[in-house]
């Protein structure tokens, strides 16, 4: 799991390089895909580290962070605060989908019997 997290998250950043309009715009003042996918990539992160809440907070943080460095070095501006508000809250949301489904997740695997 662990491997599809950061191969997600380096994807994202390979797709804000890509020279082929890879990227999807829905318009301004933020892009609704990206937000989709930094939620994803949260999720996915949460579940690859479920006893380490705080360093998912961190990745996620350098994730949006890298992903606006990169998109400054693609495209020439850094967007708007309110860009990485709702990058930070997407993927906030994503660690909080994430923190639910492991729960949900592990209970059933580490059912022991009592009788």
């Amino acid at each position: 799991m662990k491997a599809i997290a950061w191969t997600y998250i380096a994807a994202l950043v390979a797709v804000t390089f890509a020279h082929l309009n890879w990227q999807a715009e829905l318009g301004n003042p933020f892009d609704v895909y990206r937000a989709v996918a930094l939620c994803l990539a949260g999720m996915l992160a949460r579940l690859a580290y479920p006893q380490s809440p705080s360093f998912t907070c961190l990745l996620m943080i350098g994730s949006v962070s890298a992903l606006c460095f990169s998109h400054f070095l693609a495209n020439g501006n850094y967007g708007s605060p309110m860009d990485i508000i709702v990058a930070m809250t997407a993927a906030l949301w994503g660690i909080a989908l994430g923190a639910m489904l492991s729960r949900l997740i592990s209970p059933a695997s580490k059912r022991t019997a009592l009788y």
